[in-house]
């Protein structure tokens, strides 16, 4: 689809230009890579015996890629994504804990690292201030300090994620990541990737998305679903195979509602997921619910997934655009915050 046949005033409904943070992506990452350089890297005491990552949000989604990536490199460790006040019961002094909220203000994170400090010394934190940051500089833990005016769900692909990616190989967990961060910033600037989403977005008009991966790629579907829920400010669901096919498959029995469904696909799904995949279209297209399938091939697991992100977020901010929504502003979020009230660490 041509790029020029998406309404140009719809643009103007993108007030901050969070497009922008997109169209930088590439060299944010390389940034955002090279910055991981500045932590302090002490040796460990003693082997890693479990890696905890600590964040909501757009840091939680960051670690969900990273949880991924280290299970498909056969990382053989237990990976934890903390999305809570407090940390797995299971943290001793040896786990290795990464703690990111790009305000430096969540709650749940503020209260998340300081029980997992008084267990473990190993933490390594980024945020671009805050409460997080005095807190860190108190207790004298690494702490790295990213670029200020980024929506957090847009600094999750690149701030909120290389430095750990970093981290984790000056740790030697894992092998130079050089080659994989060269290939993905390549690889967001096709401009192939914006109108595959323009068009996209214009099929999800007065829908309801459904959006559906493999188990291992979840990461990328709840992702887009999230991305949806912030930019357009509309509900999407997603749901990952094989599960999806015990339950949520019933749901086209009596639909209620209009929906299209996107199925993120690889080529290292397992074959039986991707023959679910095939079967599924066929039964929701007799019921009359289109699918929309991005297929993503390549030998570089990271590059695949970060690719899907970007394509999925590309679609939500369109879609907002679509519906006349400014893509930035989580109004309901702030408002919720101060019903609940501050809290006090």
């Amino acid at each position: 689809m041509d790029y020029l046949k998406f309404p140009e005033d719809y643009l103007s409904f993108d007030t901050e230009d969070i497009l922008s943070q997109y169209r930088s992506l590439a060299q944010d990452i390389k940034k955002a890579f090279d910055m991981g350089e500045q932590w302090s890297f002490q040796p460990l005491k003693a082997p890693i015996d479990q890696l905890v990552f600590i964040g909501v949000g757009g840091s939680a989604i960051s670690f969900d890629f990273l949880k991924a990536y280290l299970i498909h490199l056969g990382i053989n460790k237990p990976i934890f994504v903390v999305r809570d006040y407090n940390v797995p019961n299971t943290v001793t002094a040896n786990s290795l804990v990464f703690v990111a909220s790009y305000s430096g203000e969540t709650e749940e994170t503020l209260s998340a690292y300081k029980t997992a400090f008084r267990i473990t010394q190993n933490i390594f934190t980024v945020s671009s201030g805050g409460k997080l940051e005095e807190i860190c500089n108190l207790n004298k833990t690494p702490f790295l300090q990213v670029p200020k005016g980024y929506q957090p769900r847009t600094a999750a692909l690149s701030y909120l994620f290389f430095p750990f990616l970093k981290a984790l190989e000056k740790l030697r967990v894992l092998p130079p990541q050089d080659n994989s961060v060269i290939q993905i910033m390549n690889t967001v600037l096709k401009p192939n990737f914006k109108d595959l989403a323009i068009a996209i977005s214009e099929k999800l008009v007065d829908k309801i998305p459904l959006i559906y991966s493999s188990n291992l790629m979840y990461p990328v579907a709840y992702r887009l679903k999230t991305a949806i829920n912030e930019n357009a400010k509309v509900h999407a669901f997603s749901h990952a195979y094989s599960e999806l096919n015990h339950n949520e498959l019933m749901g086209f029995t009596n639909l209620k509602a209009s929906y299209h469904i996107i199925t993120f696909r690889f080529n290292h799904d397992h074959r039986r997921i991707q023959k679910r995949m095939d079967s599924m279209k066929d039964i929701t297209n007799t019921k009359g619910v289109a699918t929309t399938e991005i297929a993503l091939s390549g030998e570089d697991f990271l590059t695949k997934l970060i690719s899907a992100v970007y394509v999925g977020d590309l679609i939500a901010i369109y879609l907002a655009l679509r519906y006349k929504t400014d893509p930035s502003p989580v109004l309901l979020v702030e408002e919720f915050k101060k019903k609940i009230g501050p809290v006090i660490f």
